[in-house]
């Protein structure tokens, strides 16, 4: 089972040990593969940890996840979650509406194809907002 650890942690000891993902998987006693997932998911097994732990010479629970970050990370992907869903829904809504104008003769092609560039961006324009703004709040939180 594995459990969550903290990534930023383990990047900022290996970076300060000058060592690559594989000299560090090495030194540990663990795989390639374990050092990429941790450093990018901060998954891992208690195992690993206690290798990770051990590599850097600091006590296993120094790389425990503290209550707070897990509520930032928590808040960050459901506000990001919520903002894409509802900006997913609009853009459904609006291009059904414009298709259902175009076919009933209350457009031009022309016209719809406008529409349907101008809702695309307005779409990828939100995603874009959705992103930083969630970012932007739970830096705030940390």
């Amino acid at each position: 089972m594995d459990i969550m650890i903290n990534s930023e942690l383990v990047k900022k000891l290996r970076k300060q040990a000058s060592w690559s993902q594989d000299q560090l998987a090495a030194i540990a006693g663990i795989s390639l593969r374990t050092v990429q997932r941790v450093e990018k998911e901060g998954a891992c097994a208690l195992e690993s940890r206690k290798a990770l732990a051990s590599a850097f010479g600091i006590n296993a629970t120094d790389l425990e996840l503290d209550s707070e970050a897990i509520d930032v990370a928590v808040h960050r992907q459901r506000g990001r979650k919520y903002g894409y869903a509802g900006a997913i829904i609009g853009l459904i809504g609006a291009y059904s509406g414009i298709s259902l104008d175009l076919a009933n003769g209350g457009m031009s092609l022309g016209m719809a194809g406008a529409f349907y560039g101008g809702v695309g961006a307005v779409f990828g324009a939100s995603c874009a907002a959705i992103g930083w703004r969630s970012d932007k709040r739970s830096r705030r939180l940390e």
